[in-house]
Formats: C-alpha cells, sequence, structure tokens
C-alpha cells in the first residue's frame, strides 16, 4: 500500500495536478524544451521495487527508442550554412546574427551527412540502460541465457541495439543473443509503417499532410510563432529571411529544431539563446501538441493515431508466451518514439490516455519530453516455486501503474494482465475497423 502511494503522488506531481506546469517544468529544466530531442537521464532511478515474497525475475520484454542523434535532416543542416552564409556576404546581419553565423559555420563541418545518425551520447544511452537492467535484474541474465534482439531498418535503431546487446555481452560473455533486422518485423517495430497491414497510406507516418488534426496544428503553429519579432533579431531587415523561404512561420521552427537536436551531439554549442524564453515555451507547446494529436490521446480521429500500435502490443504477449515456453530470458526491441507514445495511449495509462478540452490544455496533459532519446518501456517477469507468473511494468525504468485492480500493484497476475492488453488490443481493432482513413486531399 505504500508503495502504491508513493507512485499516485508521483503522478500528481508528473501531470502537474499540483501547480506545476510544463513551463515551469522547463524553466526548471531547459533541455525539456527539446521535446522528443530531450536527453535521457544518466542517473536518479529508483532502486527495483521488492517482488512479493518468494518471487525472482526470469524474463524482460522491452521495446526502446533509438538513442540521440543528429536533426533527422542533413539538408537542414546544409540549408542553414547557406543562408548564414550569404547573410554574412551581404552584410545583412545584427550583431546577433553574426555571432549566430560564426557559430553555426564552425559547427556545419561535422554535421554534414550525418542526418539522422547516432551519436555518441545515443551510444552511451543504450550501455547505460542496458548496464542498469543487468544490474538490476541479474538473475535474469545468468548463464548462457538467450536473448531475442530486434531493431527496425534504420541505421541509428540498429546501432543501439547493438550497443545494448554489446554491453551485456561485457557484463555477461556467455549470453546468447540473436540479432534481427527484418522488414516484417517493422509492422510491430514501426506499427505506423506502410508494412503495418492496418495502415493505409494517408494513414503512415507520424506527420501526416492528409491527417485531420493538422489544421488544428497549423492554427496553433500559427498562434505560437512570430517570425518578424524574432527574425529582426539576426536580420538588419526581417525580410530578408523571405530570400530563402515563402513560409518564414516554417523558417523558425526550423531554427527551433535546430536547437533541440544540438542537446544531442557530442559538439557542444547550444542556440537557445536565439530565443527568448516565452518563445521557446510556445515552439515547444506547439511541438508537443503535435505529437499529442498525431500519436497521442487527442479525440480528433477517434483513437485511430494510436490503435494501430496494437501491433506491437500484440508482440507483447505473444512474443512473451513464445520465449517462456522457449526458455529465453529476455526480448528486446529496438524502434522510435511514436510507437512509445501511442502504446501508453492504447493501453489506457493514466497521464497519456485523456484528451485534452482545448488544445492549451494538452499541454499540461501530456509532454512530449516524456518520450526523450532512448526512451523505453519494460515488463519484468517473475515467477515463485510453483511457477505463478507475475510483471511489472515500467517507463523509462520507473514503475508504472496499469488501471487495473492488483492486491501487489506495481505487480500484476501475468494471466490478468495478459486479458487486460487483449482487450484494449480488441478496442483498437474495432477503432480501426469503424473508423475513416484521411481522405486525399
Amino acid at each position: 500500500m505504500k508503495r502504491l502511494l508513493i507512485l499516485a503522488l508521483g503522478f500528481l506531481i508528473s501531470v502537474g495536478l499540483w501547480g506545476q506546469t510544463a513551463f515551469e517544468e522547463i524553466a526548471v529544466q531547459p533541455s525539456k524544451a527539446g521535446g522528443i530531442y530531450h536527453m535521457y537521464p544518466e542517473s536518479g532511478f529508483s532502486a527495483p521495487t521488492a517482488p512479493p515474497k518468494g518471487y525472482k525475475p526470469f524474463y524482460i520484454s522491452h521495446y526502446g527508442r533509438h538513442g540521440a542523434r543528429f536533426n533527422s535532416s542533413s539538408s537542414m543542416y546544409d540549408r542553414f550554412d547557406q543562408m548564414m552564409q550569404k547573410a554574412h556576404d551581404d552584410n545583412a546581419l545584427t550583431e546577433k546574427g553574426e555571432d549566430f553565423y560564426r557559430r553555426y559555420h564552425a559547427q556545419y563541418p561535422y554535421c554534414v551527412n550525418r542526418g539522422g545518425d547516432l551519436t555518441e551520447k545515443g551510444a552511451n544511452q543504450h550501455r547505460g540502460i542496458a548496464r542498469r537492467m543487468f544490474i538490476n535484474y541479474p538473475a535474469v541474465f545468468k548463464g548462457a541465457g538467450k536473448i531475442d534482439a530486434r531493431s527496425t531498418s534504420v541505421p541509428r535503431c540498429i546501432l543501439s541495439m547493438d550497443y545494448f546487446c554489446d554491453q551485456l555481452k561485457r557484463l555477461n560473455p556467455k549470453l546468447q543473443i540473436e540479432k534481427t533486422v527484418n522488414h516484417d518485423d517493422m509492422a510491430f517495430l514501426n506499427p505506423h509503417s506502410i508494412v503495418n497491414p492496418l495502415v493505409t497510406p494517408t494513414d503512415e507516418g507520424y506527420n501526416n499532410k492528409y491527417a485531420y488534426w493538422q489544421d488544428n496544428y497549423k492554427a496553433m503553429c500559427r498562434e505560437n510563432t512570430n517570425p518578424e519579432a524574432f527574425f529582426s533579431r539576426l536580420f538588419k531587415d526581417w525580410n530578408y529571411v523571405k530570400n530563402f523561404t515563402d513560409d518564414p512561420m516554417k523558417l523558425e521552427i526550423d531554427f527551433y529544431y535546430l536547437a533541440c537536436s544540438n542537446q544531442c551531439l557530442d559538439y557542444e554549442e547550444s542556440y537557445w539563446d536565439l530565443f527568448t524564453q516565452e518563445e521557446i515555451n510556445l515552439l515547444w507547446e506547439a511541438d508537443s501538441y503535435r505529437f499529442f494529436c498525431s500519436k497521442g490521446p487527442d479525440d480528433i480521429q477517434g483513437g485511430r493515431q494510436w490503435a494501430f500500435c496494437r501491433t506491437l502490443a500484440d508482440d507483447f504477449v505473444k512474443g512473451a508466451e513464445k520465449d517462456i515456453a522457449e526458455g529465453r530470458c529476455a526480448r528486446l526491441r529496438f524502434g522510435h518514439d511514436i510507437a512509445i507514445m501511442s502504446f501508453m495511449s492504447l493501453m489506457d495509462i493514466d497521464g497519456w490516455s485523456t484528451p485534452a478540452p482545448t488544445p492549451h490544455d494538452a499541454k499540461d496533459l501530456w509532454q512530449d519530453y516524456n518520450v526523450q532519446m532512448g526512451a523505453n518501456i519494460q515488463f519484468v517477469f517473475y515467477k515463485n516455486s510453483k511457477g505463478n507468473i507475475i510483471v511489472k511494468f515500467m517507463n523509462n525504468e520507473e514503475d508504472v501503474l496499469f488501471p487495473i485492480e492488483s492486491e501487489i500493484a506495481p505487480f500484476y497476475n501475468w494471466d490478468a494482465l495478459k486479458a487486460y492488453m487483449e482487450s484494449r488490443i480488441a478496442v483498437a481493432d474495432n477503432i480501426i475497423a469503424t473508423t475513416q482513413a484521411p481522405p486525399k486531399k
């Protein structure tokens, strides 16, 4: 009961019910303004919750987002360098603009052709998660345990898998780890990809131009940006940017993404000083709202945006049953942020599944910085001498409660948890069957 109370109080704090808003959280920890580029913590994790007497861990089922990476677009790095070089040559920059030009020009060679690549910081995140998993649950990884590891076909995910598994092997060279990259696995490792037979072309991805929520997101972007004010600090005449874009609002957002992603690089340079604190807050709000709509609990698509993650939920259930029967000690999956977002919404877990009354209410209900670089979910299985199996669930290595009754929470009887997950899969199937894919515009 005491542990349950602590978990409940922790949740109240995390969702701001005690008065801390998302903007206040960002003020305390500025890196959270990076949203999905927020960095996974290196320390400060709670000790594993002690299981009921007689139960020992024997199996772990995991899904991890790739580690820290460069901005996904190499062309963005090129475009910024070309723009700032021309502005410098044209004597079009303010003193602040010249300062940014010098710093960015020095950084640019480090970023050429590196869009989406894993950084050393990203590698270290997965080494750290693997090390803590091994130390916290040594009984799982004893002897010549068999592990099934799978990754999407994206290089940063494959490398994340490699660093994670290599760390486990360093800690126990006897482990037998089979690593797989299979196109068919994309149906559950990246449930929103077209490989998933449930996904139509207009559903695919996380920023699909056909999505019903796009108009609401774009309206918030227009409300939360002020290109004239922002670019006036960098250029002597803010209209100068129109030489490079017909959409200054989008260019301002691109500057924000540059600042967000720089915290992931091994090259130490920050561009948050280009923005006021209010601008940082509002740009983050719009970006978090994009994920709230596209993969979170916004109700504009009737749940269709997270229902496709039923393939991952199904793999958790069936994969565990298969592995336990065949004697594996772990199943490791490596993929992307949007799968974790959708899985948490699909499971109807508090803090991840509540629609917002208005777009601006979303920021204090749901924050994309909780799916940071290296984010992960883990099911840890325990059994006793009688063979009874219980499970606990963790998000980013902290216990999370499912909305089902259990006298031993955060532990759940596996049969009860499996039945709940299967009921949520059935809900998702009904949503997909009864809602329409966005029409082509």
